[in-house]
């Protein structure tokens, strides 16, 4: 509910992906969603973004520019378990020249709160001269109207 009333005053765009259900090889032993999975997670959120919304992007993962990850934490905020099923809720934070955040925030549809939230922190580098690169503008021309 909470992110709810959050989206509704913020108009800000949230990309949501809605395709992680939970099998038991996501889980421990106590029957909890291993917090691994959350992060595996993470990059297929990140990709199914680029994919939906840069129409170019393969041709830009063609480029010397590339894409890397440099950090990404986890927030473990509530229990899920076996059957329950998740939307990904990402927008973006910390928009600079070279990076920017990608915050998703996994809302468990059984219970109604979010059981995860991970910050990936993306930044661009030339493979050519190993040097930092500026964000292509086909992706920041996008992420901008993600920006929480």
């Amino acid at each position: 509910m909470l992110i709810e009333a959050m989206e509704q005053l913020n108009p800000t765009k949230v990309f949501i992906y809605d395709q992680f259900r939970v099998f038991f090889k996501h889980t421990d032993y106590h029957g909890f969603v291993h917090p691994y999975n959350y992060f595996e997670w993470t990059s297929y959120v990140r990709e199914a973004f680029f994919q939906e919304t840069v129409p170019n992007f393969r041709e830009i993962l063609e480029t010397p520019i590339k894409m890397m990850t440099v950090k990404i934490s986890s927030s473990l905020l509530s229990d899920s378990n076996f059957g329950d099923t998740f939307e990904a809720r990402l927008v973006v934070g910390k928009i600079k020249k070279v990076s920017f955040d990608m915050i998703i925030r996994f809302f468990n549809l059984r219970t109604q709160k979010v059981a995860c939230e991970t910050i990936h922190t993306i930044v661009f580098v030339d493979s050519q001269t190993a040097k930092f690169a500026d964000i292509p503008s086909e992706m920041k021309t996008v992420i901008i109207n993600y920006e929480e």
